[in-house]
């Protein structure tokens, strides 16, 4: 097992002053299997070329790997591939929800709740958000064992509530968040719900379906795939009401002089050249953790829990 671990991941094979390498720092970022790095150098050797914008054959070849990227990741959370956005990071994905929907939709005096559990990416926008528009921030306090205090959550709750913006597992503590009901019972003041799936999403089954949330970022980084990808989940009737989040080509449906008009749907967020290639192998991920089997690792999990 060691030493098919050790060919997987080329990386455990250092040694750092004489000893083998191990690494525990996977809440920040995950060592790559020899897959995804296969699938990087393939795409660069093979296939290089822009996306979207070309019908000669590189170009093709390389728009139908990105897009088939973009269905893996909406099967791997049970979405429908056009509520499907690729940004840089979960950081950008939040952003991009903070800009586009939130200076839309937030108004003086609205009430956004967040939980002290928060990654800085998903604090500090909404922090920056309800300064710009007037807004109220609201926390949810934790009970002394580090879990989100539900009933002060309820408490929090009002018709004033219009975003609520929550983690599924905390980065620091490993809290995991009964995000169903945070979700539920948000939905019953008519707020939307952003969540932070960057620690949870390679670490156990998403069904964004199910949970019905109106948003979720999370990180190629953290399952096995490479920096610089990142995945904004939105649910597709949300799309028309939200604006663009950054200006410039592919995300244009006709330009003049003095004006342009925007593609609908997640090419409306998908302005300029994207990380082509990293967006490819992460795909490579994804294959490899559905050949591992999420549920098998739940149970590695448990196993070094306890």
């Amino acid at each position: 097992m060691k030493n098919n671990i050790l060919k997987q991941f080329p990386i455990l094979k250092r040694k750092v002053n004489g000893q083998p390498l191990v690494y525990l720092d996977n809440a920040s970022t995950s060592q790559k299997p020899l897959v995804v790095l296969q699938a990087l150098q393939k795409f660069y050797t093979t296939s290089n070329a822009n996306v979207h914008r070309g019908i000669h054959t590189l170009s093709e070849e390389a728009t139908d790997q990105y897009e088939n990227v973009r269905v893996k990741v909406a099967k791997f959370i049970k979405a429908k591939s056009e509520e499907i956005v690729f940004t840089k990071n979960a950081t950008e994905a939040l952003n991009c929800v903070a800009v586009s929907w939130g200076r839309v939709h937030i108004k003086k005096d609205d009430e956004i709740i967040v939980s002290a559990l928060e990654h800085h990416a998903n604090l500090v926008p909404w922090q920056e958000l309800a300064k710009e528009k007037g807004a109220k921030l609201k926390v949810i306090p934790l009970t002394a064992d580090y879990l989100l205090d539900l009933k002060a959550y309820e408490s929090l709750l009002s018709d004033k509530t219009k975003l609520v913006c929550v983690t599924t597992q905390s980065n620091v503590t490993g809290t995991l968040v009964p995000i169903k009901k945070i979700i539920s019972l948000a939905h019953k003041f008519k707020a939307k719900v952003v969540v932070d799936g960057a620690q949870s999403v390679g670490h156990r089954p998403t069904n964004v379906k199910n949970i019905d949330c109106d948003f979720l970022a999370f990180s190629a980084h953290k399952m096995l795939g490479p920096t610089g990808v990142g995945v904004l989940y939105i649910k597709r009737a949300l799309m028309d009401e939200m604006a663009p989040y950054m200006y410039g080509g592919d995300m244009v449906e006709t330009v003049g002089q003095e004006e342009a008009t925007y593609q609908r749907g997640y090419m409306k967020f998908e302005a300029g050249t994207p990380n082509i290639a990293d967006v490819v192998a992460f795909g490579s991920a994804l294959d490899y953790l559905d050949t591992v089997g999420l549920d098998a690792i739940v149970a590695h999990d448990r196993e070094l829990l306890s």
